[in-house]
Order: structure tokens, then sequence, then C-alpha cells
């Protein structure tokens, strides 16, 4: 019988939990676990039918979703567990959390915002009012506009299980109408995000001529049907639920190591202090899991005229930027100056042309990168870039790590261990 471990989540109201468990699962498969998962509301009952039967779980994963993770202790036992966005996660030895890194998501979004060279900045929390993981990411987000200089205005919702919220909406639409034009507004999320639109849709702004708009986790069913289709930063959740697992690998695999020496030793005292200092200090446990890129719709798309020039400008990189294709040679094809056309790039999509030429460059790359089956030497190769070298300076200054990082952590290979 497989030893097997057992995911706690919402099913039904975390739309990201199925791409966790597509990457807890592809751990546990290189392992030989089975994977059970558990409703989070029959969880909290403290004897959910799934751990009545055998063999008892070697450990457990928990998707909190930013709620206290106010689970039964008793429901764990002995086995170590890790909590995944669950910023108040109880402190113990046998304990890790995962978080998401809300400073990688704002100089991400920042960085996208501020190509289109605003003169000022907004970010709005979440529109169910106040969460850990919304003013976190708010506060990051103030944080790198103040850094860079550039005018930052705020907008909190008032909490609906708390106050009278019938009023935001047009409390909304007031500070919208206060922004200067051309704002950048960053939402923390992509339920935010579509609220924002509709309120700027009320308050006769155009996005994005008027206000450009971006926001977060990529969930397609939200950015695609909302009007403009909307900018947002992809979260790798999979990658999230690969992690938290390799986690609980490494917690489950120590554990065992432990036990065998201390039979070894044949030290009692010995082995009860080893199994309460699993970890050692705890937060040595604690991980964070960063954004993966920036998927760009209309909401972001500059506040220039659509001219057909630019159009088959982005067409084109679109197909040649991988093959080494140049800013000059880019405006080589076009009619007037590359000092005109580079302005009227940047006023129609919002950034640089070699800011989009990049972009779709870094885009293959983490394609490649997620494939096992090929060397990190030849990418530059495949990618458009001049040298080995220069690639990886360039992604270390995108992604806060080396390829070899990003690879272990987000690509598709096996397991190690």
């Amino acid at each position: 019988m497989k030893p097997r471990i057992v995911l706690i989540g919402h099913f039904d109201a975390d739309k990201v939990f199925a791409l966790e468990l597509a990457g807890v699962s592809r751990y546990a498969q290189a392992r030989g676990w089975d994977v059970d998962t558990i409703d989070w509301n029959e969880a909290r009952t403290g004897s959910p039918k799934a751990l009545r039967s055998t063999p008892r779980p070697i450990g457990f994963i928990v998707e909190g979703s930013d709620m206290p993770p106010n689970l039964p202790l008793r429901l764990y036992g002995g086995a170590p567990v890790v909590f995944c966005n669950c910023t108040r996660a109880p402190r113990d030895a046998r304990f890790a959390r995962l978080l998401i890194d809300e400073v990688a998501v704002a100089r991400a979004a920042f960085r996208e915002l501020s190509a289109s060279l605003p003169p000022a900045c907004g970010v709005v929390g979440y529109w169910m009012g106040r969460r850990n993981w919304s003013d976190d990411r708010a506060a990051a987000f103030r944080a790198v506009a103040a850094e860079a200089g550039l005018p930052c205005h705020s907008f909190s919702f008032i909490d609906p299980r708390k106050a009278d919220a019938s009023g935001e909406p047009e409390r909304l639409v007031a500070w919208l109408l206060s922004l200067p034009r051309h704002c950048a507004v960053f939402a923390v999320n992509d339920e935010t995000a579509a609220v924002v639109a509709k309120a700027a849709s009320a308050a006769r702004l155009n996005i994005p001529r008027d206000l450009t708009l971006l926001g977060a986790d990529n969930d397609t069913s939200i950015c695609e049907a909302s009007h403009p289709t909307l900018s947002s930063i992809q979260m790798d959740f999979e990658s999230a639920g690969f992690l938290a697992a390799s986690m609980l690998g490494e917690t489950i695999s120590h554990r065992a190591t432990e036990t065998q020496r201390n039979k070894n030793d044949n030290n009692p005292c010995k082995q009860s202090i080893s199994e309460n200092n699993l970890c050692g200090s705890v937060s040595l446990c604690d991980k964070k899991s960063g954004p993966l890129l920036v998927v760009r719709r209309e909401s972001t798309r500059g506040a220039g005229r659509r001219e057909p020039r630019i159009l088959e400008a982005v067409e084109v990189i679109r197909r040649k930027a991988c093959d080494g294709l140049t800013v000059e040679a880019l405006a080589a094809r076009f009619s007037g100056s590359r000092r005109l056309f580079e302005m009227r790039f940047r006023e129609a999509m919002g950034h640089s042309v070699l800011d989009e030429i990049l972009h779709v460059r870094l885009e293959k790359v983490h394609t490649l990168l997620s494939r096992s089956d090929v060397p990190l030497s030849v990418i530059a190769d495949f990618c458009g870039f001049n040298s080995d070298r220069a690639l990886r300076k360039f992604f270390l200054s995108r992604e806060g790590m080396s390829m070899t990082e990003w690879r272990r952590l987000h690509g598709k290979g096996s397991v190690e261990g």
C-alpha cells in the first residue's frame, strides 16, 4: 500500500486549487505517494472520512487562501504540515509555510505599469475588504513606487463582513475620477481589476486611454470576459503546489533519517529532542513563491490610437523577436525616423519597442526552461540573445534568480531523492 499525503483546501471557492493539486500530484507521483483531498469545511469537523481510512497520512498540505488555519491540530496527528498562503499558521517545529512573495508581485506590477511613463500610479485593495495578502501586496507596491519617486494613490474597500458596503461602487468611481489622466492602476487581483474596470466605465473613463489597469492571477475567465480585456500577472500555482509537496518531502525524509539514527543510537531522550526540532529553526522551513510573467491584454495597451503600422510591428516582434530582431531593424521596416517610430509605439502600446521584444524572448525562455530536455547552454541561441552570458544576466535581473534555480522550481522534470 502506497504512502499517502492529504491536501486540504476550498475546492469550489478557490479556482487555483486545481493548479496547486496538479503540482502536488506531479511531485507525489515521482515519490510513489497517493494524494487524497479534503474540503476545508469537512476538515474543520476534526474527523473527516478520508482520515478514518488506512494508512494514516504521512503529511498534510493546507491551502489557506489567507484564512487563519483554524483547523483542529488533532487533525494532523504527529505528521508534518505545509501551510500555503496561511500567514497566521501555528508555529511548530513540524509546520512550514509557503507564502506568495508579495514584494516580487509588486515589483513585477510596477515594472509593467511604469513602462508607459505614467504621471502617477494607483493601487486598489481586494474588493471584498481587508485581507493580509491584499494589504501586503498593496503596501509593497506603494513602497516600490516610492523608491522610483512616483506618486501612488490608494483605494481600500470596506469589509462587507464588518460594515455596510453598499456605497462602495460610488466611492470607487469618485476615486477614479480624482486620479490624474493616464494614471497606471494596479488591482491586487483579477476580481478586483474587473470591479475597477466596471467603475471606470461608470465614470466614463476609457481604459487604456485615460488610465491603464493591471490585475494579478491571470484568471482567464475574468480577464478575457472583461471589457477591455485585462492584463494580469500570472502566478505559477502549479509550481507552488510542487514546491509545497517538495517541502513536505524534505521534512518527511528528514524525520525518517532522524528516527533511524535515534534507533541506531538507542537513546529515547535524544529521539524526543530530535522529533521536536525537525526543522531546527522554524523560519528555515518557510519559503516563498513568486510570479511567473505578465500576460498583456488591452487594459495596458497604452493611450494612443491603434495605428496599422504599430499593429504590424507587434506581429513582426511576435514572429521575429527570437531570431535576433533589433529595434533598429524593426524601425527600418517603416517610413519615418526611428525616434518617431519608437514614440508612436510607446504611445500605442504603453511600453517601449525593446521591452516588447524582450518580453517575447522571455516568454520563450520560460517555455524552454520548463522542459528538462533542453540544455541551458543552447537557450540563448533559440531566444535571440547574443550570448549565453547576456541571457543569464538579463534573466537574473528580471527574475531575481538564475535559470538553474528557475528550472529547479518551475520545471517539469523528475524529482530527485
